[in-house]
């Protein structure tokens, strides 16, 4: 006879209906445990990823300075070279393999200037997403210092990771929720999106799953009365200890992982853009009364390196010029915006993008702005955006964090939490621990699973025997968790339904056997059946 595998010996009931209902509440507690199983099984591998790539980038600055000290840190001098003489030499060194995007002074006296470029050859978003050449020059002495692909080195790599290589690759075209809500605003009915992105937003899902059924399980319940709720009980050998130390460290760092999953999901591909044309279209940001370019600042950073959330759809200014196109004033120089942006109190970091001219249809060019804009990952506070003229230097827009919608500021506060930078240390150091716990509840997961297999077996759940009908009210509320992710992540909702058809069908298949198998026995003669002579 199989041995239990509950950590708390059963207490005898006399009550019949008492009874039944602890038979069925431990079926259903069975059926979660095996979902539990599998979604972990499923997810654990993206958790261990996301963990570790999480980690790299977290610390990107440090790393880099350790890694790529050539690049970035440089000798203190008495005096710094002009900055567009900076930029030229980084110009000079690129050519005509790239073109100039964006220059960021020193944000430390011992750090160098980084100019970035985008590569000629690049594919237009949304084919896929540019990389971006960095060019570090030495501010002091205007020595070309080298250059890096930004998603080169392990911090480029442990991004590509995390994001599971964005809108790079293969892609599929899926409905847009923005062409329904506001057809003029986003005309394109379909969102083209990476297959790699996709199953990343799908595996996240599948993850506040696998966090909801393990707070379900740890729940203190009576059938499990002696079950300890935060004590490790080291002394017992085997699989308890494990399960404690699972269940505490999970109890504790799910309630912070299901606030990084949905705050990461805000920047997905597919389901961050509906996202954010549901925040446009419910909580639209404040305009700003200015001239623009048919341009946005979303389209100077594709990959999301620099610009806060609530900032990429914000429009391009444009400069007026008060001149004639053949006596356009000379464009103040890279220096003098540089002077502009440190009296403006720009936090240090910040990157200072080039103007741009568009033509209308009808011929006519329109000057775009120099954008000054605070360095991301930042804290809310910090989120700006400085538009100069390019022709004055005077200061078209001023755009904060406090024209962004309702929803738009809860999503960028969610994305600096999940960033670690809106509480500073004390952020850094929960999102450290964070990490550091998935990588415990995975690792006691798998040691729970080889320390609780019978030998000789795979270890994995077997299926409960007894349906939970004595439990219709846990079976209603998984139910209805189920259809509200479904509503909220579409991808995971499809994933369900397919999951319950295979399921359905491997049902079907086996009651098929076990039926067959039962008129087989039916048709086979007995001994009292069978003819003397047999006999």
């Amino acid at each position: 006879m199989p041995r239990s595998r509950s950590s708390t010996p059963p207490v005898p009931v006399r009550d019949p209906d008492e009874r039944v209902r602890r038979r069925a509440s431990a079926a259903a507690l069975r059926r979660i445990r095996r979902m539990h199983f599998w979604v972990g099984v499923f997810a654990a591998p993206v958790l261990v990823l996301l963990a570790l790539s999480g980690l790299v980038i977290l610390y990107s600055q440090p790393i880099d300075d350790l890694l790529d000290r050539d690049l970035f840190v440089v000798t203190e001098g008495a005096a710094t070279v002009p900055l567009d003489q900076q930029v030229d030499v980084a110009v000079a060194h690129v050519g005509s393999a790239g073109t100039l995007e964006a220059v960021t002074p020193p944000d430390r006296p011992d750090h160098s200037t980084r100019v970035d470029f985008t590569a000629a050859d690049a594919q237009a978003y949304p084919a896929a997403e540019t990389d971006v050449i960095q060019v570090f020059i030495d501010p002091y002495t205007g020595e070309y210092l080298g250059r890096r692909d930004q998603l080169s080195g392990l911090v480029g790599f442990a991004n590509q990771i995390h994001r599971m290589f964005g809108n790079d690759g293969p892609q599929i075209s899926l409905p847009s929720l923005g062409h329904i809500l506001d057809p003029e605003a986003y005309p394109d009915s379909t969102i083209p999106v990476g297959i790699f992105n996709l199953w990343y937003e799908l595996a996240a899902t599948w993850i506040l799953v696998l966090l909801m059924t393990g707070v379900y399980l740890w729940w203190p319940r009576a059938i499990e009365s002696a079950k300890p709720l935060f004590t490790i009980r080291w002394g017992r050998g085997g699989r308890i200890r494990w399960r404690d130390l699972h269940a505490a460290v999970g109890v504790v760092v799910s309630l912070v992982l299901i606030g990084y999953i949905v705050s990461g999901m805000t920047w997905t591909r597919y389901w961050g853009e509906n996202w954010r044309a549901v925040v446009a279209t419910v909580t639209p940001d404040t305009e700003i009364e200015a001239p623009s370019t048919p341009a946005t600042v979303g389209d100077l950073d594709r990959l999301g390196r620099r610009i806060a959330w609530a900032a990429d759809s914000d429009p391009v200014y444009a400069s007026a010029p008060h001149a004639t196109p053949r006596t356009l004033p000379v464009p103040v120089s890279y220096a003098d915006v540089d002077t502009i942006a440190k009296s403006e109190g720009m936090v240090p970091g910040y990157s200072i993008y080039p103007p741009s001219t568009t033509t209308t249809h009808h011929g006519d060019p329109t000057y775009g702005s120099y954008l000054v804009i605070n360095r991301w990952p930042q804290r809310l506070s910090e989120q700006r955006t400085l538009y100069l003229n390019q022709f004055t230097g005077e200061t078209i827009a001023n755009a904060t964090a406090d024209q962004a919608g309702a929803l738009s500021k809860l999503t960028s506060f969610g994305i600096d939490v999940h960033m670690g930078t809106q509480f500073g240390l004390l952020n850094r150091i929960l999102s450290t621990l964070a990490a550091l716990g998935v990588l415990v509840l995975v690792s006691t997961g798998i040691t729970m699973w080889w320390k609780g297999r019978r030998p000789g077996t795979a270890g994995r759940p077997t299926p409960t025997g007894a349906r939970p009908d004595g439990s219709k009210k846990t079976s209603y509320v998984v139910a209805g968790i189920a259809v509200v992710l479904g509503l909220l992540y579409p991808v995971f909702g499809v994933s369900v339904l397919i999951v319950l058809a295979v399921e359905g069908f491997l049902a079907r298949r086996d009651r098929a056997r076990r039926d067959r198998a039962r008129r087989d026995r039916a048709r086979q003669p007995t001994p009292e059946r069978q003819p003397a002579a047999a006999r």
